[in-house]
């Protein structure tokens, strides 16, 4: 990386993720990337953790730190999205084949399967 291309960022990110994560303290990083801002850093991390400005007082590694969390639960969530799209085929072609089963037994059989509304229960059947 060169010392005066701006960082893109997704580079600023990824920095910010190494200082949180303990890979490099905030001036070891603005050293190694040459970024020459001593409050660099900690400016991305306000911005990323929602408080951008000179929010003086704020510390924004909890913030960053829980937001790190919820990217392990969105990827849980769309895991969990994908496995409910897929129930819902499943339901929707098992209520299809039922409701041609029913027309076909209806068709062939003389059959009415289907349930009438207001219907009495015969006398002989038991609860």
């Amino acid at each position: 990386m060169k010392k005066n291309e701006p960082l893109s960022e997704q580079s600023k990110r990824r920095i910010v993720t190494e200082v949180l994560s303990g890979i490099y303290t905030k001036e070891q990083a603005r050293k190694l990337y040459g970024i020459k801002s001593k409050s660099g850093i900690l400016e991305w991390m306000r911005i990323f953790a929602g408080k951008p400005g000179k929010s003086h007082g704020l510390d924004p590694v909890p913030i960053l730190k829980d937001m790190s969390g919820s990217l392990e639960d969105i990827s849980t969530l769309k895991a969990k999205i994908i496995q409910l799209e897929e129930d819902l085929k499943l339901s929707k072609l098992k209520g299809k084949a039922y409701q041609i089963m029913v027309e076909i037994a209806k068709e062939e059989y003389n059959l009415d399967l289907e349930k009438k509304s207001g219907a009495k229960q015969s006398k002989n059947s038991k609860k």
